[in-house]
């Protein structure tokens, strides 16, 4: 009986890696397209999966509007959050690097652009950006700043003279110009404004922890 024993302990013991539960992460994010898709894909989340592969890790992904994400951080409610600027969050922990650099362009109407001389150009202008984007943290120029649900309406208004910019991504905003009423108006400006972003974890052991590992 002690001999089945000891076997049985011995094969407990080389297999016990194998059958270890995984660590779960648990993971807030806004869904942003190309980055963090509702299907699991996009650039975030295969950086996550290369630094956190299964079956050591197991990332558990909550998609909530971006300042409930911040919200859910600060309380430590998740491990980490995705997309963040500095400056984001007020209890938390940076990642040591950033994940990426935005390059962020603009659509201006005509007059604007004729006058253009970078994002100063747009001080007391009407501008607007997508739910969430935050343009308005990138830059101290005071512009009359808005957010809105859709893009193609935003460029609708750019091209009628009702509002004076919009800021967003040229390969997001070039595909949607065919939509818009003719002749077309607007005038894409490349390259307006950058901005580095980060990943973020809780402040607490855990948070520290895949902070060293990411």
């Amino acid at each position: 009986m002690n001999r089945i024993c000891c076997l049985l302990l011995a094969l407990l013991t080389f297999v016990w890696p194998a059958i270890a539960e995984p660590t779960k992460i648990q993971i807030a994010t806004a869904s942003w397209g190309g980055y963090t898709e509702t299907n699991g894909e996009g650039y975030y989340f295969e950086l996550l999966r290369r630094v956190f592969p299964e079956p050591e890790w197991q990332l558990e992904i909550q998609f909530v509007p971006f300042p409930r994400s911040l919200y859910m951080l600060e309380r430590e409610q998740v491990d980490m959050v995705l997309g963040l600027y500095l400056g984001d969050i007020s209890k938390g922990i940076y990642s040591a690097h950033k994940v990426e650099t935005e390059v962020i362009d603009a659509a201006v109407t005509p007059e604007l652009a004729s006058v253009w001389q970078g994002m100063v150009s747009l001080t007391h202008r009407k501008v607007q950006a997508l739910i969430a984007y935050r343009f308005f943290t990138l830059t101290q120029v005071p512009m009359l700043y808005q957010e809105n649900s859709s893009l193609l309406e935003m460029l609708r208004k750019v091209n009628e003279g009702k509002i004076d910019a919009v800021l967003d991504y040229k390969p997001d905003m070039q595909p949607l110009l065919s939509q818009l009423e003719q002749p077309r108006k607007l005038v894409l400006i490349e390259d307006v404004l950058r901005a580095d972003v980060y990943f973020a974890f809780a402040n607490n052991p855990k948070g520290l922890e895949l902070k060293a590992l990411f």
